[in-house]
């Protein structure tokens, strides 16, 4: 999955300094070189998140209310002032929303290809995608990663531009959710509170959080989370799509990231979809 350019922004509030704080002594993962957000962060050995709830200069009280964490209350308020009624897309909507990923992904893997010099169009062999084609980090990359990075970044513009201005109430492009440790509750994170931290080099605080392809939600509130959607590659074409498992260390293992977006965003009663160049899976 996928690094955002940062813009230039106004000089940040005494809240984010009080964060930067409480992120002190936290692994932070370096984006250097990166040029869009990883759509999984990585992950850290302990959680500035978890910092910021033993320290009570991070907790903004309220009145009746219990302490909560500076981000969770602003995400909170957003999702509230953005509608208070609770509509969902009815079946029609949610069959053109899966027919546009559908089209996305098949142009996504049509146009990668057709730009791939090798490939020249053709879908790659199993031993074309087996193929390593350069060293990142001391890792090998093959040409399925490669492509799969490729294809994953097109299907998304693709999407963005789709739903630009239709159902922007119920659909989201990889939105951003993290645990609420007070509560145990997995909330969505303001894009700008991710930039923010981003700009701050604090990725610590986003260790564990999720970040699907595709959200539909109840209207206006991406916390009620109905339905996901992840774009999938495979290499070659005729290989099952799977979930990609998180490795020993990271904050879900032994999970795979299915397991956690039905367990953590779709309380269990729903498994999140794949969306490949043969459709919806």
């Amino acid at each position: 999955m996928s690094t955002r350019s940062l813009s230039s922004r106004a000089p940040f509030s005494f809240t984010l300094l009080v964060l930067a704080g409480c992120a002190t002594g936290f692994p932070v993962v370096s984006t250097q070189g990166a040029t869009r957000a990883p759509v999984q962060y990585a992950q850290s050995t302990d959680s500035a998140t978890a910092g910021c709830l033993r320290n009570p200069a991070c907790y903004k009280t309220l009145p009746g209310e219990e302490a909560v964490i500076p981000w969770v209350s602003r995400a909170a308020d957003a999702a509230n002032a953005a509608t208070t009624m609770s509509v969902m897309l009815d079946k029609a909507d949610v069959k053109v929303v899966e027919q546009v990923l559908t089209d996305c992904a098949q142009k996504a893997n049509e146009q990668v290809n057709k730009e791939d010099e090798e490939l020249q169009g053709r879908e790659p062999t199993r031993e074309e995608c087996r193929q390593v084609v350069r060293m990142d980090g001391g890792k090998e990359v093959t040409r399925a990663m490669e492509l799969g990075a490729r294809k994953h970044e097109v299907a998304l513009d693709c999407v963005r531009n789709a739903f630009a201005e239709r159902f922007t109430q119920n659909v989201r492009v990889e939105p951003t959710y993290q645990k609420d440790f007070s509560t145990g509750l997995w909330r969505w994170v303001d894009p700008k509170q991710v930039e923010e931290w981003l700009q701050l080099g604090l990725t610590s605080m986003l260790w564990g959080a999720l970040v699907p392809d595709i959200v539909i939600h109840v209207s206006g509130d991406p916390n009620q989370v109905r339905r996901i959607y992840d774009f999938k590659f495979p290499c070659p074409a005729d290989n099952r799509p799977t979930w990609r498992p998180f490795t020993e260390g990271q904050a879900h293992y032994p999970n795979h990231q299915g397991t956690m977006y039905r367990k953590a965003l779709l309380e269990g009663k729903l498994d999140p979809r794949f969306v490949t160049p043969k459709g919806i899976q």
